[in-house]
């Protein structure tokens, strides 16, 4: 399979396309994103001045990067696997040789798999859009983040049931009604009982005697 001029400048600027593409999901600036969209008008120019350039091969190579867009605003794979193989297939559709296009294609996608796995594996790289939009902050308790539910303040605080405790009843502290058990032993109403401990939302008493 004989390569001319033609042929190797197609390549480049696919290459560029699609390794740009690449690093431009890792990249907080825009170079890697204008140098891919002017390899994608070169592309196009040198296609169109050589006469290979068709309307479909416009038309899915456009709604390709849309979809591709699209894929990073909306959860699941469909649409960015949907417009990869519409931009691969606009790709195939240039020139009368398919079988040189397929090489063309399937190379440029190896490399810029390479690419993708020496940016993740090894220089550790995150996509920014993704840290605006997920929360990767700590919400320990040690951060200063505390359930809706949590009542371990209650520990150790004083309360009068306001229902009988069989072992389960309903203490008051206060003005607050709260839902409580006793340690194990039966506790009358209006008996004065202290908050033991809490675990999760419940709330263990003791009778003071």
């Amino acid at each position: 399979m004989a390569w001319t001029l033609y042929d190797g400048t197609l390549f480049i600027l696919m290459l560029i396309m699609f390794t740009a593409a690449v690093w431009q999901l890792y990249d907080r600036l825009y170079w890697s994103g204008v140098l891919a969209v002017l390899a994608a008008l070169g592309f196009i120019i040198v296609t169109a001045l050589n006469g290979d350039l068709e309307m479909l091969s416009i038309i899915l190579f456009l709604t390709g990067i849309i979809l591709v867009i699209m894929e990073l605003f909306v959860v699941g794979l469909v649409l960015g696997i949907a417009g990869l193989i519409m931009i691969a297939s606009s790709f195939l559709l240039i020139g009368a040789d398919i079988g040189k296009m397929s090489v063309f294609v399937a190379s440029c996608m190896i490399i810029a798999l390479i690419e993708w796995v020496i940016i993740v594996k090894f220089l550790s790289r995150k996509v920014p859009l993704f840290s605006k939009v997920i929360l990767t902050d700590a919400t320990s308790k040690e951060a200063g983040y505390t359930s809706h539910d949590d009542r371990s303040h209650l520990t150790g605080q004083l309360a009068v049931t306001a229902t009988a405790l069989r072992p389960s009843g309903i203490i008051a502290l206060g003005q607050e009604r709260i839902d409580a058990v006793s340690e194990g032993a039966f506790i009358g109403q209006h008996k004065e009982v202290r908050i033991i401990y809490v675990e999760g939302t419940r709330v263990v008493v003791r009778e003071i005697i």
